[in-house]
């Protein structure tokens, strides 16, 4: 059986990683994304330092020394690989619009969606000292905005307007610049929570208008928040119905870093009766830059 064309595998890889990215993905367009040379790569974190006030003429220079602190960030492999009889036809590993093709960019585009939200959303961050040690940081309490949030008599409550000021509030309390680009603030939710927003605001309200909007998906936008449509966001169980962690988020206090991007790779398997077989491989991991930068929304959901 013939070879397949070295432009023929190029461009099958080419349209799923492009595919993985731009469409699949839901998160990875908004956090900020690096090169990993490496199993891991640290960012250098400096610490807040003060000014003192000199009072007295030519005295001498005190120095106050700048403190540091790293975080790192730990790639993890994944894979996935399909195979077709070389009875059937080749087109469906091939042709860029086939549903095998589709099916392998969803899978690599779950993968980075998973590291970003179980690494920087939800996991520890890796810390780093002077002397190396590594430290597992949680992210703070002062950081999650409990599920009773605004609630009456500590009832449960989903996405409201209240929790969407409060998360405003905390990043402007952390001295966030919600100004600077880089700190624009998204939030990762699902349809459930957007529909709370929207049974939560009264039509004579002056936000009736920008909820609506934002139902029809005219605009991704409320409150200065962009929302990101993500279903898989973890849960766990409550009395009646489950808790649903958002995420809210700074763009410039999460990355991801990628080892190894995406690459696909087509060929006969000999043990396989000569069977057309697709592979796909990628290495990345995420890391939270700064907890200030990452809050964890709780959701009411009923069963």
């Amino acid at each position: 059986m013939a070879e397949l064309s070295p432009n023929v595998v190029t461009q099958y890889s080419a349209n799923v990683y492009r595919m993985a990215q731009q469409e699949v993905s839901r998160l990875r367009p908004f956090v900020t994304v690096l090169p990993l040379n490496g199993r891991k790569r640290t960012f250098e974190r400096v610490k807040p330092t003060t000014a003192i006030k000199i009072e007295q003429r030519d005295s001498d220079t005190v120095i106050t020394p700048t403190q540091f602190d790293r975080r790192a960030v730990l790639a993890t492999a994944y894979g996935w690989s399909d195979r077709i009889d070389w009875q059937d036809n080749l087109d469906v590993l091939i042709d860029p619009t086939s549903e095998v093709v589709k099916a392998g960019a969803s899978a690599l585009g779950r993968v980075i969606d998973e590291i970003i939200v179980n690494d920087a959303f939800v996991g520890d961050a890796i810390e780093m000292g002077a002397d190396e040690a590594t430290t597992e940081v949680a992210l703070p309490a002062t950081q999650k905005v409990p599920v009773t949030w605004g609630g009456t008599s500590g009832s449960n409550e989903g996405l409201t307007v209240e929790k969407l000021l409060e998360v405003r509030s905390r990043f402007g309390k952390a001295d966030i610049d919600l100004g600077a680009p880089e700190n624009k603030i998204y939030m990762a939710v699902t349809q459930s929570q957007i529909d709370d927003l929207a049974r939560g605001i009264e039509v004579r309200s002056r936000d009736y208008d920008a909820i609506q909007a934002l139902l029809r998906g005219q605009t991704n936008e409320f409150l200065g928040i962009h929302f990101v449509n993500y279903s898989m966001l973890p849960t766990s169980d409550l009395s009646g119905g489950k808790s649903r962690m958002c995420a809210a988020w700074c763009k410039s206090g999460v990355v991801l870093a990628m080892q190894k991007e995406a690459s696909m790779s087509i060929f006969q398997n000999h043990n396989k009766w000569d069977n057309w077989q697709v592979l796909a491989t990628m290495k990345g991991g995420a890391v939270r830059l700064e907890d200030a930068k990452v809050i964890q929304v709780y959701c009411y959901e009923a069963a």
